[in-house]
């Protein structure tokens, strides 16, 4: 046999593997309902800690688990990276050791959640079956000696994992300390991002095989008529990989790409909980997803998970927000996690907290004393059931052996973020006896609730366009988010797939795929009383990515009232500033700005004041049934635009708004007010004088928290 057809017997077979796996990994429901008692709502929020008893002596253990008591934590986690210890040999399992941390455990009084250890394959594994390595862009086999080189869509992989998870659960499934299961740790593939091995680029044709059925139509979606990219069959399609073309890829191939390893991470996924869920019971099943992470969609496993769980670290870099944001973290950027897990099945958690300075960042600073404290309240805040922060013990070896853990390097002495996490606990226990059942939400912040529309595969196809420099896709996002914000807005993260009559007010920024029944349903919404808000990019492109055979994003304009002018967007260079104006006011822009023509009925809120295109409209507004929808075509610099254009919006719709501080959060939850504290000014905080003051004080320096209750 030559090798051409050695090489096609090959393709061939592992097509059809792939599409067995493809027409088997359909999404489970949880056989565990959302909001059951796992998460008691008289508990509200609990708070834990990442514990590795391997790491450390055993005659330590007890000792360090009464610790974790003493500081007031209700639970300990462990086990994500032990497969080598879980199992040394193949077919070798020694659980023993894990058994008696369990047990020690629990006799301190703490709960236990266990993970699968899949993150971290033993190097046995690796020499018997080098085909369970993930293959980098430049096609070099990854190796043992660090994590995350495990391919999810090799099958052996899987198999392997699969025989794990059964030893642990059939061990730990049934045992009364052990409250629950995370699934791998931060899936992803970190650097490295994807696998260009045969098993994926086989999942990856069975998945496009399963979408378009035939080459024809792949092709006619792809436009492989550009550049003579035409495929005869399905076997010929490679993953999408700079490193080995001449020229930029095809962008839609590449969003196709996006969409598959999201759904194979997602799949692998539920392939995990599936497995635990069989010989596990009265637990939960998580993952611990990164947040703001784009490759892997948390919502797809929305149905899969009893809880969504992030991992998240604000303070490892140099953001500035503020003359301390490189101290206080984004406080947006938490919100909008936790606003977008929330609504995925009702339970939501940070899995990974930081509890002090960390090492594996740009930069390393330490957070703001009060910081930790202001995380893990603004958490509580959002509607968080479950705090975790990594780690207990800061290692003394290691890759990580610069990160700080809650107690010193001794073992035993508490580090300022290990008391904060103290600190929060306590409070969340006084809150505890304070809450009262069925509290309502007040109808003033109810009033204001908002939907916010956030779509992956958006975000993939506005990162692979950005046209610009100075195009940031989650920064354009989190402008319209922190501005809501600043009007004391309670936000919902959503996907298309949920009511919006349940809103008042829909946020959808940059929405750039779309089709004409999700128009549609924005007019009804609009219709029926709806305030709608879309913004600049919305509606260039259809769901394939392709532009319109039409006027510049067609389906749009009888919507918003408008039409784009000839010149659609324009961009401007380096530091270059364009001036918008709107009410007298003058705002500054650079990165997007789009050109509207206005159609009789519709307002026009601002237009340019400079550039060859000055005067004409850059926002309009239109009523429409009984709700109204407005566009809004340019991205201001500071995100004043676009406060002051929402503000509008509400203010026209009769629901009065707050004029917080940026990065200045008021949430309410169970009864309490929460306020959080990210900026760099002292802050004051809306205690009405009736109401009595629980945590903190009025007047709230930077990494404040105040709570109060009416």
């Amino acid at each position: 046999m030559t090798d051409f057809f050695r090489s096609r017997l090959l393709s061939s077979l592992l097509l059809m593997l792939g599409t067995f796996f493809c027409a088997h990994a359909q999404p489970i429901a949880s056989k565990n309902k959302a909001n059951t008692t796992f998460f008691k709502d008289a508990d509200m929020m609990t708070i834990g800690v990442y514990y590795y008893p391997e790491a450390w002596p055993e005659s330590q253990w007890a000792r360090d688990f009464a610790n974790m008591r003493k500081l007031n934590l209700e639970f300990v986690h462990m086990g994500e990276f032990a497969w080598g210890l879980y199992e040394p040999e193949e077919g070798k399992y020694t659980l023993d050791w894990l058994e008696r941390a369990v047990n020690l455990a629990a006799k301190a009084g703490l709960k236990v959640i266990l993970c699968t250890p899949s993150a971290a394959p033993p190097a046995w594994l690796a020499e018997n079956h080098p085909e369970i390595l993930m293959v980098d862009a430049n096609g070099r086999r990854m190796q043992h000696g660090t994590r995350e080189q495990g391919n999810w869509s090799s099958p052996v992989f899987r198999q392997y994992v699969e025989k794990i998870n059964t030893q642990l659960t059939k061990r730990f499934g049934k045992n009364p300390a052990v409250i629950g299961w995370q699934i791998d740790n931060e899936l992803s593939h970190y650097g490295k991002q994807f696998s260009y091995d045969d098993f994926s680029r086989a999942r990856f044709q069975a998945w496009l095989k399963q979408k378009y059925s035939t080459i024809d139509n792949l092709n006619r979606d792809w436009g492989n008529v550009f550049w003579s990219q035409l495929y005869q069959n399905f076997e010929q399609v490679r993953i999408p990989n700079e490193q080995e073309l001449v020229a930029t890829s095809n962008p839609h191939a590449q969003l196709d790409f996006q969409r598959w390893f999201a759904d194979e991470a997602a799949d692998y996924i539920r392939f995990q909980a599936n497995t635990l869920r069989q010989n596990s019971q009265n637990q939960w099943v998580t993952t611990n997803f990164m947040s703001m992470h784009r490759d892997v969609n948390p919502s797809l496993n929305s149905r899969d998970l009893d809880m969504t769980t992030w991992t998240v670290y604000p303070v490892h870099g140099d953001y500035e927000n503020s003359t301390l944001g490189f101290r206080l973290g984004n406080g947006a950027a938490l919100g909008f996690m936790h606003d977008f897990a929330r609504t995925l099945n009702g339970n939501e958690g940070v899995m990974e907290l930081q509890p002090g300075q960390v090492n594996w960042g740009a930069i390393n600073p330490q957070p703001l004393p009060g910081a930790v404290h202001m995380w893990i309240m603004h958490a509580f805040g959002a509607g968080a059931k479950l705090i975790c922060s990594y780690r207990y013990r800061q290692p003394l070896a290691g890759s990580e052996l610069y990160h700080y853990g809650f107690v010193g390097t001794d073992g035993v002495t508490p580090l300022p973020g290990g008391q904060e996490y103290s600190q929060a606990m306590q409070e969340v226990n006084q809150l505890r006896k304070l809450r009262k059942a069925n509290a309502k939400e007040p109808a003033a912040y109810a009033a204001r609730r908002t939907a916010f529309l956030y779509n992956f595969d958006n975000r993939y196809d506005l990162d692979n366009h950005t046209s610009t420099t100075r195009w940031n896709t989650m920064g354009h996002l989190l402008r319209y988010y922190r501005a809501l914000k600043t009007l004391g807005c309670p936000v919902d993260v959503i996907t298309e797939d949920r009511d919006f009559s349940r809103y008042k007010f829909l946020v959808a920024p940059a929405y750039q795929l779309l089709d004409e029944k999700l128009v549609s349903r924005w007019t009804k919404y609009v219709q029926d009383g709806g305030h709608l808000i879309l913004t600049a990019r919305t509606g260039q492109k259809d769901r394939r990515g392709h532009l319109w055979e039409g006027p510049w994003a067609a389906p749009i304009t009888e919507l918003i009232g408008a039409k784009f002018s000839p010149q659609a967007f324009d961009l401007l260079p380096g530091e270059l500033k364009g001036k918008v104006t709107a009410q007298g006011k003058t705002y500054e822009w650079g990165s997007w700005g789009e050109s509207l023509l206005p159609a009789p009925g519709t307002q026009t809120l601002a237009t340019y004041a400079d550039q060859f295109y000055a005067g004409n409209t850059a926002v309009v507004s239109r009523k429409l049934g009984r709700g109204t929808v407005t566009y809004v075509g340019a991205e201001s610099l500071a995100g004043d635009l676009e406060r002051d254009v929402l503000r509008s919006v509400y203010t026209a719709a009769g629901t009065p708004v707050e004029s917080f501080a940026d990065q200045f959060f008021v949430e309410w939850r169970d009864g309490f007010w929460v306020a959080t504290n990210f900026t760099s000014q002292q802050q004051t905080a809306p205690v009405p004088a009736s109401a009595k003051l629980i945590i903190g004080k009025k007047e709230m320096e930077p990494a404040g928290v105040t709570v109060w209750q009416e």
